[in-house]
């Protein structure tokens, strides 16, 4: 790119040159004009001076002077040639032999009668021609026609003149040569003013380019130091104030974000790309937040989270929960296995849940012992960081990260916003974790930690559809503790929740984990079994009743032995109403009570008349 000074010595130079060309142009065609258009008055004077004075030689007889007259003329200064030329009619008439043979030009002149005009030059010369016709005039008392044989008008001879232009345009070319050169110097002593003026105002120019330059890659510590008095000073000081402002500001926000989202947030050097950059991610994250809180289940917030990392460009991760309750990590997505199976049965072998704390192998490659790629032999070549969420005060999310060393720097940049939108996150998963766990709490029986009806209610729905879309079959057992009543009256309540809990435990112990156990009121359980076998439901009530048998219940000091009555039903093998099919279960248990209790007893058409239940 041009320089500021080089375009304005450019621009003068061209303009000078212009002026200069035009101005010699115009006054060299100006004194041209004038010596052409002086010497041409000369000649038509010199003309006329010789007209007259032949004119007196002939009227005094004195024509022997003639040459001598002429020659007295060629002295005049400028005159290179004079001569005279006779028509042939002044030739005939004085039949004298005339030695001067007339040029092209000047038969011309006798020919015509106009003047004729010429100028001739070359680089050594300058001749400027004037050739006058005489012609037979009268003027005073003298009249041509007093000694020619001749009328008015016609032409009697012409005076040629040569006028010797060398002179005045040798003094035309040294005048403007000097002028050339008085020119050159106005021309430098005006580019030297012109640049001594400007110069602090190119100075002020390039500062304030290399100002902005910084300015647009996000560094405002340029400052301009101009001392004009004038609006240059005045635009300085105005650029002076906005880039303090502008750092000011951006040191601010840097301040706040890192109040937002840690110091951890790496520098490019470009505060506004940085902060740009940062602003939108606060905005991102705030989005996400919005988002999160109006998903209905930690699941969702998961699918969330997965999202989020597909989308900063991270594909090595894990996301474990923390089992509090049986203390152990449930990894979330169980696409990849980055941890040792320890951590997956006993939660206290994770270092980040055991000390709360982040964990980052990049100092120690074997900070954690478990991690998957580490043994004894060798350290794990790939990096990892294990970021807790806490739910409920205690680390109940954790976020893993695996990266190799060319993937470093790229994590460095992105792990400050991770954990930003973890914080974010974690209260909401707090708050999800706590309505599940009110929710589970509430469908669950709090004595035995059986599900309640409440649960049935919300299960049975979903659960019929899928048995009748499977086209399978769930058994029902209604089991009710014999002769309960006793227990409470002769023992305490205390013996009778002893006495629920061990029958409750014995059931939950005997059925598949896939099969519900449900505390259907007071002393009475029901059992569904998810995709049993026809008829095979009867052989598991007749286990439960076994084992609740053979069982002793320790009631303070005493040991007891109870029964329970089971009555038995299939749906839809029986009914396709899912409450019907529990009623008949019912009746189905009231029959075993009446023929004795502590039996089996399958539900039978003949036990039920009526079309209502």
């Amino acid at each position: 790119m041009s320089s500021i000074k080089f375009k304005l010595l450019y621009r003068v130079l061209v303009l000078f040159i212009f002026l200069f060309v035009i101005s010699q142009f115009i006054e060299y065609k100006s004194f041209r004009d004038i010596s052409i258009e002086a010497a041409e008055n000369q000649a038509k004077s010199i003309a006329e001076l010789v007209k007259a004075s032949l004119t007196s030689m002939m009227l005094s007889n004195s024509m022997e002077s003639k040459d001598m007259f002429l020659e007295n003329i060629m002295k005049i200064e400028n005159v290179a040639q004079i001569r005279l030329i006779r028509s042939e009619s002044v030739n005939e008439q004085f039949k004298k032999n005339y030695k001067t043979k007339p040029t092209e030009e000047e038969k011309y002149v006798l020919r015509t009668g106009k003047p004729y005009r010429k100028l001739e030059e070359n680089l050594q010369k300058a001749v400027f021609t004037v050739i006058i016709p005489y012609k037979v005039e009268s003027f005073g008392n003298i009249n041509c026609t007093d000694c020619h044989n001749a009328k008015p008008g016609d032409i009697l001879g012409a005076i040629s003149v040569k006028m010797d232009l060398t002179p005045l345009r040798d003094f035309a070319t040294s005048r403007l040569l000097k002028i050339s050169v008085l020119s050159f110097f106005v021309f430098i002593l005006t580019a030297f003013v012109m640049i001594r003026f400007l110069k602090p105002y190119i100075e002020f120019l390039y500062k304030l380019k290399n100002g902005l330059s910084k300015a647009k890659d996000g560094d405002f510590s340029c400052r301009i130091d101009v001392k004009t008095k004038d609006e240059a000073e005045e635009v300085s000081n105005t650029f002076n104030e906005t880039m303090g402002n502008l750092s000011k500001t951006l040191n601010h926000i840097e301040k706040q974000v890192a109040y937002l989202i840690g110091d951890g947030i790496k520098s490019s050097g470009n505060a506004l790309k940085d902060t740009s950059m940062i602003v939108k991610e606060l905005v991102n994250i705030y989005k996400f937040k919005r988002i999160v809180e109006k998903d209905s289940s930690k699941e969702e917030i998961y699918s969330r989270l997965r999202k989020l990392m597909k989308k900063m460009g991270i594909t090595k991760y894990s996301i474990y929960e923390v089992d509090t309750s049986r203390n152990i990590l449930i990894d979330i997505d169980e696409s990849a296995k980055w941890c040792k199976d320890v951590v997956f049965t006993d939660a206290d072998q994770c270092r980040v849940k055991r000390t709360g704390a982040e964990v980052n192998s990049e100092e120690f490659p074997c900070v954690c012992p478990n991690f998957i790629n580490c043994s004894e032999e060798k350290e794990s070549e790939e990096n990892y960081v294990c970021i807790p969420i806490y739910v409920g005060g205690k680390v109940g999310i954790i976020l893993q990260l695996i990266y190799n060393d060319e993937e470093k720097e790229e994590i460095h940049k992105k792990l400050p916003f991770i954990e930003c939108y973890i914080r974010e996150v974690a209260p909401v998963i707090e708050s999800k974790s706590f309505m599940e766990l009110l929710k589970e709490q509430s469908l669950k029986d709090q004595l035995t930690g059986l599900h309640n009806r409440r649960f049935l209610e919300e299960l049975i729905p979903k659960l019929t559809k899928q048995i009748l879309r499977r086209n399978s079959n769930l058994g029902i057992l209604m089991i009710d503790i014999d002769f309960f009543k006793q227990i409470n009256d002769q023992y305490g309540h205390d013996a009778g929740d002893s006495v629920l809990k061990k029958v409750a435990e014995i059931i939950r112990t005997t059925v598949r984990e896939s099969d519900f156990v449900i505390r259907y009121g007071g002393e009475e359980f029901m059992v569904l079994l998810v995709d049993s076998q026809v008829g095979k439901a009867v052989e598991v009530a007749e286990k439960i009743r076994k084992r609740v048998e053979k069982s002793t219940i320790q009631v303070g000091s005493l040991l007891l032995n109870k029964t329970v009555s089971i009555g038995v039903s299939e749906f839809p093998a029986d009914t396709d109403k899912f409450w019907q099919a529990v009623k008949f279960a019912d009746v189905a248990l009231y029959k075993a009570k009446e023929e004795g209790r502590n039996r089996v007893v399958r539900f039978e058409k003949d036990m039920w008349q009526s079309d209502e239940y």
